[in-house]
């Protein structure tokens, strides 16, 4: 089942590049990533993994929009870390963060861990306190949870937990919203996942 699947696929990519890779086209291939990846993660089947990646080397090819790009990137980094290379997968972690535009939130605080990784304390400054302005400008506009939320994540990162729940409590005297009180009722798993994901990748928050 899983050759005719593989050969299905392959056929699939011929038709593609006889038609000039329309949107449809492209549809169907990345529906058939998300499976293959879906399957061979959930199964530990290193040979689907290894034709998902195949796959996602044929759709860089060939799709050169953002949204593509980053659907591969995201897979394959999916892809790489079940199968042990963790350093192509957060290679490719980084090159499906940085299709999102300058000023996006998740690429600022991506950034932001990419360089307290690698001990450059002024480039993770200024991406810090950049993500910071960005979601001020957004709130000063407009209340945006995903944007407050984004601020505590960058709190955290220059602060530490301390400050970063000071200013979720002020978020709730002002937005006492279900999502920010779930939040908070959830602080204390919020931050032991932050402190095991920056103890993982080597990161010291900022101060």
């Amino acid at each position: 089942m899983k050759k005719i699947s593989y050969f299905f696929i392959f056929f699939v990519l011929i038709i593609g590049c006889a038609k000039g890779q329309n949107k449809e086209n492209l549809n169907t291939l990345r529906d058939s990533l998300d499976k293959m990846v879906l399957e061979g993660t959930l199964r530990n089947d290193t040979t689907m993994l290894e034709r998902a990646l195949k796959l996602s080397d044929f759709l860089l090819s060939i799709d050169t929009t953002n949204i593509g790009k980053r659907h591969c990137y995201r897979h394959r980094s999916m892809i790489f870390s079940s199968l042990g290379h963790m350093d192509e997968a957060i290679a490719n972690a980084e090159q499906a963060v940085l299709t999102l535009q300058a000023n996006n939130p998740l690429r600022l605080i991506f950034l932001s861990e990419k360089y307290l990784r690698e001990h450059n304390k002024d480039s993770a400054a200024y991406y810090i306190e950049k993500t910071i302005a960005v979601c001020d400008s957004s709130l000063n506009d407009e209340y945006n949870e995903d944007m407050a939320i984004n601020k505590i994540k960058a709190i955290y990162l220059r602060d530490g937990e301390k400050k970063a729940k000071i200013y979720l409590s002020e978020l709730l005297r002002t937005h006492p919203s279900p999502l920010l009180k779930l939040f908070d009722e959830d602080w204390d798993e919020w931050v032991r996942m932050n402190n095991e994901e920056l103890k993982l990748m080597n990161i010291k928050i900022l101060r």
